[in-house]
């Protein structure tokens, strides 16, 4: 999995770009008459983000192109080829709102249409979506017009833009959607920085168990769980290793996050070197989220534990302040 700059990243884009996921997300933000218009079954990953790389610590962005159903009746009647759309979800990590996430949004639509242009290709319309997981509900413009406070015989000379936002905090966990993993992710997303966590967590485990397939299971463990563990300070690794096992009884590979985290739920009182293997196993989780080079085991193992623990605690406090 590519890691990005924050575990919000890293969780979003991998969830988002799962194609059951995108199709009950869009299917439940979008209006019947706009999804009237859209072939969902012919969803298309683009690769490209549109974010700058200085501004992903705010943003993160998911691209798919999906044929427009008026378009494919006229390519059947031998009418003009068809056409498509994009779908553009960005999500705002912040705990408040960007009070230019509008204006931020209209500079990645543009740079769409802009590949476009330098792909040959006819502009399309941009369906934007914003899903934000902020604790205070979102405040800020949705809306050029409400950025811009323009005087009404100056209107008509403007852009005119306003996107459908989805935010978290504002919807109960059975609104989300009804695809289980995209409602898993996004309850995630929305306890993620609460102590109210950990009541959630076995239930979202358990919309996963139900609805990923297992040979899929490992990969969505390992991302659930740097992820709880850079975000949420009130859960401790070994109560997060007792609620994966008791969803996940037998599916932990050997060598997967979800093993380490089996691993790091060893009670108190353990030899040093379980103690050592313990913090090995957590020094080299927060290096891979931290995207820093991942310190081999024999050179961890020659350190002292006041040292691999100092260590840790470090990488700890980083990844955490980046989820913030």
């Amino acid at each position: 999995m590519e890691q990005l700059p924050t575990p919000h990243n890293n969780l979003f884009h991998f969830a988002l770009t799962h194609a059951p996921s995108a199709k009950g997300l869009i299917e439940s933000q979008f209006p019947a008459e706009v999804l009237r218009e859209l072939e969902l079954d012919s969803l298309q990953l683009e690769k490209e983000s549109f974010v700058d790389a200085d501004l992903r610590e705010k943003y993160s962005d998911v691209l798919w192109s999906v044929r427009l159903v008026q378009a494919d009746r006229h390519q059947r009647a031998g009418k003009k080829p068809g056409r498509f759309a994009y779908v553009y979800i960005l999500l705002e990590h912040k705990s408040e709102p960007d009070r230019l996430t509008a204006l931020q949004l209209l500079t990645y639509i543009v740079r769409i249409w802009e590949r476009q242009v330098r792909e040959g290709l006819d502009l399309c319309p941009v369906l934007p979506l914003v899903v934000y997981h902020g604790p205070t509900g979102w405040a800020a413009a949705r809306s050029l017009e409400e950025l811009l406070q323009t005087p009404s015989t100056l209107a008509p000379y403007q852009v005119q833009f306003r996107f459908p936002l989805l935010d978290l905090s504002q919807w109960a966990d059975n609104q989300l959607s009804s695809e289980p993993i995209l409602q898993g992710v996004l309850r995630l997303l929305k306890y993620g920085r609460s102590p109210q966590l950990r009541f959630e967590l076995r239930e979202i485990l358990d919309l996963l168990r139900r609805a990923a397939p297992t040979s899929g299971v490992e990969i969505w463990l390992e991302v659930i769980g740097v992820y709880v563990m850079a975000v949420n300070e009130s859960i401790e690794r070994d109560e997060l290793n007792q609620i994966i096992k008791s969803v996940f009884p037998t599916q932990i590979e050997p060598n997967s996050l979800a093993a380490r985290l089996r691993q790091e739920g060893l009670e108190e009182g353990m030899e040093k070197g379980m103690e050592k293997g313990k913090l090995t196993g957590r020094i080299q989780t927060l290096q891979e989220l931290l995207r820093e080079p991942i310190t081999p085991d024999d050179e961890l193992e020659k350190r002292e534990v006041d040292e691999l623990q100092s260590l840790f605690e470090d990488l700890r406090k980083r990844s955490r302040r980046s989820g913030e």
